[in-house]
């Protein structure tokens, strides 16, 4: 009974510190909004959220990785300025809040996801169909909040971010993986 307990113990401590971690991980990704380039002729400004997101999901694996974004959604909702352009309800129903749901199966995509591949073909693709999520339901909130034709949503939402949101889910798988090697 005694091992039971202290088995009870440990789970639950690290159910503790991998909650904290999420949360930590939320700052961080608050933070790295705050990085940001504006794109001419776009709502959609340049951040470092993508690599942030992804690192900190692969490092937190499973429904932690997805805690991350809950927590960091109700910073950003309470008030924390962890959204590209501020904080609140507006940002999140706003032409940019897609994304912010797209964080969502991003996050989802890479903690569940990549415990289970092997090699570094599939951990790249893991990373990148990551990254690739997060604009379904970003260009869909910005077509529809913004009113734009398909080829302006994608002008606007799309091309200018692609290639390096790619770039950034190569690097942070591989950072993962190295990561992995080190702990």
């Amino acid at each position: 009974m005694n091992i039971e307990v202290f088995n009870k113990t440990v789970s639950i401590n690290r159910a503790l510190v991998m909650s904290t971690g999420s949360l930590i991980c939320a700052v961080l990704l608050g933070f790295s909004a705050l990085i940001k380039i504006p794109i001419p002729g776009s709502p959609v400004p340049a951040t470092l959220q993508t690599f942030t997101l992804l690192l900190c999901a692969g490092m937190l694996g499973r429904w932690y990785s997805v805690q991350m974004v809950g927590w960091y959604l109700i910073l950003g909702l309470v008030g924390a300025p962890f959204f590209a352009k501020g904080s609140g309800l507006q940002y999140v129903f706003g032409a940019t809040g897609g994304y912010l749901w797209g964080f969502f199966l991003a996050s989802f995509i890479v903690g569940f996801l990549h415990k289970k591949s092997s090699g570094l073909i599939n951990s790249v693709a893991i990373y990148v169909a990551a990254a690739l999520a997060i604009y379904i339901p970003g260009i869909l909130q910005l077509k529809l909040v913004t009113g734009s034709t398909w080829q302006m949503t994608l002008a606007m939402g799309l091309y200018p971010f692609i290639m390096v949101d790619l770039i950034k889910a190569v690097i942070a798988s591989q950072a993962r993986r190295v990561s992995r090697l080190i702990i």
